[in-house]
């Protein structure tokens, strides 16, 4: 815990001395939910995440892997596109003593073709656009951290960018409450051209708690650096699960607020749900992504 505590400052000391008053961000996708459980939950994943889905979240949450597991998240996003998360994670032994996991994960936001138009609006054939990050992360007892390599395409114009996530978690001695900090989308910004924007900065903090058997409850504040709006997660799930078989489900709910009303990106209820079998999981979640409505998410996770 006392490890913990140095840590933040750390953390938070980096976040701020690169902060810019800046109106817009870039890279939005980076803000959209890779795990269909969490997104049940309103996102609150700081405390809450385990496996390789904390590649999204909090990377110090691979630390729970102990063996090879894979994920497949997937979501219908507004006109037509896609947004898909592959992961793959596996425990590479101890280092003094300690475990090391890693995890590498790709994310992609794929649109469909835009219709051109000259400046005369007739038809000028089309163009499409997309978004993808590579993220590599470990984590080594309670501290990880991961570094990203985002890549956007419009219209066959480029830009690249790298940024890192660092984030911590520690259980509290003698209490079933967990705690998580992280910062995520640190970097330099991303440049279409002659124009650079700021990546979607943020920094997290949030507790996990087993109330009891089953029923746990987690809280996440995140403060969006740039875009200046501090979004609240609370979420809560029911799981049961029989140790001798492996089998069970989960019901899962959540609700988000940004800044102080429900008017927001984000804001609203979530809900979910799961099943497991034979070391997978199925998760399946609808929650509040824009200002147009919802979106349902799949997540298909394996263990081997």
């Amino acid at each position: 815990m006392k490890k913990l505590i140095l840590i933040l400052p750390v953390i938070l000391v980096c976040s701020i001395s690169i902060a810019v008053h800046a109106l817009e961000t870039g890279a939005q996708f980076l803000k959209i939910d890779t795990d269909a459980r969490l997104s049940g939950m309103a996102s609150a994943g700081v405390a809450s995440v385990y496996g390789i889905s904390a590649l999204g979240y909090n990377p110090a949450g691979l630390s729970s892997i102990t063996g090879p597991e894979v994920a497949f998240s997937h979501s219908k996003w507004l006109m037509d596109s896609t947004h898909d998360f592959v992961g793959f994670g596996a425990s590479m032994g101890s280092l003094k003593g300690n475990k090391v996991a890693m995890g590498l994960g790709v994310t992609r936001l794929g649109n469909s073709s835009f219709e051109g138009r000259a400046d005369d609006r007739s038809v000028s054939g089309g163009y499409s656009a997309s978004d993808q990050a590579v993220s590599l992360g470990f984590a080594i007892k309670n501290i990880g951290g991961a570094v990203k390599y985002i890549q956007s395409s419009i219209a066959g114009v480029k830009a690249e960018a790298f940024a890192v996530d660092l984030g911590a978690r520690s259980r509290l001695s003698g209490l079933p409450v967990t705690l998580g900090f992280g910062v995520q989308n640190l970097g330099r910004g991303i440049k279409y051209l002659s124009q650079r924007d700021n990546l979607p900065l943020s920094v997290n903090a949030g507790f996990a708690a087993a109330i009891m058997p089953g029923i746990s409850l987690a809280f996440d504040v995140k403060r969006l650096v740039y875009d200046r709006q501090t979004v609240f997660s609370a979420g809560t799930e029911y799981a049961m699960i029989k140790t001798d078989s492996g089998m069970g489900f989960a019901l899962r709910g959540g609700y988000g607020i940004t800044g102080l009303t429900a008017n927001n990106e984000k804001s609203g209820l979530s809900v979910g749900a799961g099943l497991m079998a034979l070391g997978a999981q199925l998760d399946y979640a609808v929650s509040p992504e824009t200002a147009l409505g919802s979106m349902q998410r799949v997540t298909l996770k394996k263990k081997f």
